[in-house]
């Protein structure tokens, strides 16, 4: 991403599987902080890159898990709202429910995919947790909500 000012995270997950996230990011990369145009470019992207996602989930795992990645590390980079990414979830799911209706094809296991969107969320917020452990100096002890 354009103006990336940290050092590149790696982050291991169960099934041999990686995501490189930046765990610093540029706050004008900020999905808040884009222009309108820059906005619909991305959001328009994430949205192609979560099709892709969608169609390899059950079928070609790995070009799932490589949409996966690109998804969470765009999604982490721009500080996307998880509230938009469920949206996004939501039009696409549409989409492919009113194309496989045209087409006279069932709609039932689409439910299936709502694990998508929770493997999703379950990496990106990963993603988050591992970056704010990276924040903080080796030195503090870490202290849950509960016990601050």
């Amino acid at each position: 991403m354009a103006g990336f000012d940290g050092p590149l995270l790696v982050l291991r997950f169960p099934g041999n599987c990686s995501i490189e996230a930046m765990y610093k990011r540029n706050r004008h990369d900020f999905l808040c902080n884009l222009s309108e145009s820059e906005k619909q470019e991305l959001l328009q992207g994430l949205k192609q890159r979560y099709q892709v996602l969608l169609w390899g989930y059950f079928g070609q795992r790995d070009t799932a898990e490589k949409a996966l990645e690109h998804f969470v590390s765009t999604a982490f980079s721009a500080d996307v709202p998880a509230q938009l990414l469920v949206k996004i979830h939501i039009q696409v799911m549409d989409q492919l429910a009113t194309q496989l209706r045209m087409e006279g094809h069932s709609t039932a296991f689409l439910k299936d995919y709502r694990l998508a969107l929770i493997d999703v969320m379950a990496r990106l917020t990963e993603t988050y947790r591992n970056a704010m452990a990276l924040d903080q100096p080796s030195s503090q002890t870490t202290s849950s909500p509960e016990t601050a």
